[in-house]
């Protein structure tokens, strides 16, 4: 037997016909209006590190890994929450972003317990996956990642 895996996009589709280009990470990208910028990049191959998002319900951006930057704006707008637009030239990755989502995962795994050998979600666990230590890497437990 095999599992079928698909893909979550973080937000709902747009139903707007109308439809807007941006650029993320240098790939011009057109979705419809309305399309959230974490789904755009999802859309075309980029992943946008989440753990609130999910294309089951609408965005409200409350976990703060989503932050991307947009040139010609201050500050780092969650992706899920921010709408694509024409024009727009998206980041989604840079050191200032990394320090950014290191920063908000050492938050969630201070106040987590360490326990993830025992528990019954490893290997199956979101933050572990965003932390870097589910199954997409080498599961390592959330003490030895982040101090290292």
């Amino acid at each position: 037997m095999s599992l079928i895996e698909e893909t979550d996009f973080g937000t709902p589709r747009s139903k707007s016909e109308t439809m807007v280009t941006l650029t993320i990470d240098g790939n011009s990208v057109t979705v419809p209006e309305g399309t959230s910028i974490m789904r755009a990049a999802i859309e075309a191959g980029t992943q946008i590190p989440k753990l609130c998002a999910t294309d089951m319900v609408d965005a409200f951006g409350s976990c703060r890994l989503c932050l991307v930057e947009i040139e010609g704006r201050a500050g780092t707008p969650a992706s899920c929450t921010t709408p694509a637009m024409n024009g727009l030239v998206v980041h989604t990755q840079s050191e200032r972003l990394k320090k950014l989502r290191k920063g908000v995962m050492e938050r969630y795994i201070s106040d987590h317990p360490l326990d993830c050998l025992t528990c019954a979600a490893n290997g199956d666990c979101e933050l572990q996956d965003m932390a870097g230590a589910g199954p997409k890497s080498s599961r390592k437990c959330f003490s030895a990642l982040m101090t290292g």
